[in-house]
């Protein structure tokens, strides 16, 4: 997939200002989702926790008039028991031709209390918890037009991503993959044990696609899960990876769209999920029983997206490809998270 797409709505990725006083209340218990909210009249975005349905909505951040406001630029990633989440937050803008967006890491608490910044991950963006609760893996891009600094060598413009991690205790950083212009990591997923991080690499240089890899977090090496796709991601057990593949179909009717497949995670027996002509499926997440997976399905075209089977929103699909159903009838929602825990489990889908 085009790392473009991938940026702009791979995650659901939406601009909304977060209040840091809101209302707080107790998260309810069972299968939860974290999503993105958004409502048109009157103009409001909130990042909530819902049931399986849409329903018992808790607010963790929204358009406030409190004074002291954020943005927040990504989807949620929880920690390993759910009881803690963290997003990238947009605390200003550079005073330059290129209008670069300033991103910060900020962890939250399930019921919405406990803000905090992490220091010191300028740039930072798609984080990703360890499954110990220790450190966060992230990306930092550089997308500029302008002379810049980056890796301490000065460049006439650069486009690039890398993935580092960052220790919750310390703070100090890492930088995992390397910098160079036209090359783009992008971390979406570690594996159970903490060893392997899921990512997205694109090499521009090599007119490749965006093709899913492993990296070791020690730095040893990395592996090709797949030739193309992207945003991989770990089952609960680590035996499987889900992600997404870009595909394009010729002919009298040609079509470009994106959809879901399943692999084993030494990278044999691929499974198709979804066959959505005309669509984009995206931003797949294990439920913790590892039995079925939501996704967010949009278009582009609002008339196509209506006038296609389905249409957009929040889906889910079983892991086998079986019962592929809309999952949430509030408009407006997207980036779908599955908060993990104990008696969290949604199970199969029935249908």
């Amino acid at each position: 997939m085009r790392w473009v797409i991938r940026r702009a709505v791979g995650l659901g990725v939406l601009a909304l200002l977060l209040a840091v006083g809101v209302a707080m209340a107790a998260a309810p218990a069972g299968p939860r989702l974290a999503v993105v909210k958004l409502t048109a009249k009157p103009y409001r975005i909130e990042l909530l926790t819902v049931g399986p349905s849409g329903g018992h909505p808790l607010r963790l951040a929204t358009r406030d008039t409190n004074p002291r406001m954020l943005m927040v630029f990504s989807a949620l990633s929880w920690g390993p028991d759910g009881e803690q989440g963290v997003f990238t937050g947009v605390v200003g803008q550079r005073n330059e031709d290129d209008h670069e967006l300033l991103l910060r890491l900020f962890t939250i608490h399930a019921d919405g209390s406990g803000l905090r910044v992490i220091p010191g991950t300028r740039g930072a963006n798609e984080p990703v918890f360890s499954p110990d609760g220790r450190t966060i893996a992230f990306t930092r891009i550089v997308d500029r037009e302008v002379p810049t600094t980056v890796g301490g060598k000065r460049r006439e413009e650069f486009h690039g991503a890398s993935i580092w991690i960052v220790d919750l205790l310390t703070g100090a950083q890492r930088q995992l993959t390397p910098w160079r212009d036209g090359l783009y990591y992008g971390a979406s997923s570690f594996s159970p044990d903490g060893s392997t991080l899921l990512a997205t690499h694109e090499d521009n240089s090599l007119l490749y696609e965006s093709e899913p890899v492993a990296l070791e977090v020690d730095g040893s090496g990395s592996r090709r899960i797949f030739e193309d796709g992207s945003s991989p991601v770990y089952s609960p057990d680590g035996s499987e990876i889900a992600f997404a593949r870009y595909i394009e179909e010729y002919g009298s009717e040609p079509a470009t769209s994106t959809d879901l497949y399943v692999i084993n995670a030494d990278g044999t027996d691929l499974r198709r999920l979804t066959r959505t002509r005309g669509l984009y499926e995206l931003g797949p997440s294990w439920d913790p029983s590892g039995e079925r997976l939501a996704y967010v399905r949009f278009s582009f075209s609002g008339a196509e997206a209506r006038a296609s089977k389905g249409g957009g929103g929040i889906m889910q699909i079983n892991a086998d490809g079986t019962c592929q159903t809309p999952m949430m009838l509030p408009a407006g929602l997207s980036a779908p998270v599955w908060q993990p825990g104990s008696g969290r489990e949604a199970g199969r889908i029935e249908c």
